[in-house]
């Protein structure tokens, strides 16, 4: 049984506030107290560690770099477990650097199968005659124009320019997965620069069940209604 649990890291360091919150992956036996040693367990616990120490150095060298004196900087990651089952995880963490008005954030996806020892990347969920890109960027053209329409004093043409070539999307993309979501995260300015949160759009796999591999059905979504 696979139980994710949560570390918090909370100090201050100069002019910088650190709320830094670890997902701990652990594995037992069910009705078992202990946990055991598991190789591919502790791997993933070491890269998320790692991801996180990247994460405050680049906040400690932005700082030392600014020319802004005395300016405080909020470093913070939280995360979510989207999915959790005997043999697969699929957690994101969100890292985010709050300088004054600006806060700059971006996530990372955690995808992993247990039972077959390997990381889930994204063409593992789509057959393999599938141009799943061109069916997410679809999807997401869409949800990006739904987005637009809600601003005030949003430009109409600017939404004729919304096409595919205009979303940065490939086999390499960031992403987690709920039993019913595959989602896929933007940082902060990637679809446009006036754009500064963190965006995530989530795409039902009720809406693209069958462009989804027999693993995907199998061992994610499982019973849906489509």
């Amino acid at each position: 049984m696979i139980v994710i649990a949560k570390e918090l890291l909370q100090y201050e360091k100069d002019y910088i506030k650190y709320y830094i919150n670890i997902p701990k992956i652990y594995y037992k036996e069910k009705n078992e107290k202990d946990y055991l040693k598991n190789e591919m367990i502790e791997s993933i616990n070491q890269v998320i560690f790692e991801d996180i120490m990247a994460f405050m150095d680049v906040v400690e060298d932005s700082y030392n770099v600014s020319n802004e004196e005395h300016i405080h900087i909020n470093s913070l990651t939280e995360f979510q477990v989207g999915y959790v089952s005997k043999d697969i995880i699929s957690l994101a963490i969100e890292f985010s650097q709050l300088a004054g008005f600006y806060d700059i954030s971006y996530l990372k996806g955690y995808n992993y199968d247990f039972k077959l020892k390997k990381e889930i990347v994204l063409k593992d969920l789509f057959k393999e005659n599938v141009d799943y890109i061109k069916v997410l960027k679809k999807y997401i053209i869409i949800q990006i124009k739904t987005l637009f329409m809600e601003f005030e004093g949003y430009v109409e043409d600017y939404l004729h320019y919304i096409c595919e070539d205009s979303i940065c999307l490939d086999e390499e993309n960031i992403f987690y997965f709920t039993h019913e979501y595959l989602i896929l995260p933007f940082s902060s300015c990637e679809i446009d620069e006036n754009i500064l949160n963190l965006l995530e759009f989530k795409i039902p796999f009720n809406k693209i069940y069958h462009y989804l591999s027999e693993y995907a059905i199998k061992n994610i979504v499982k019973k849906i209604i489509l």
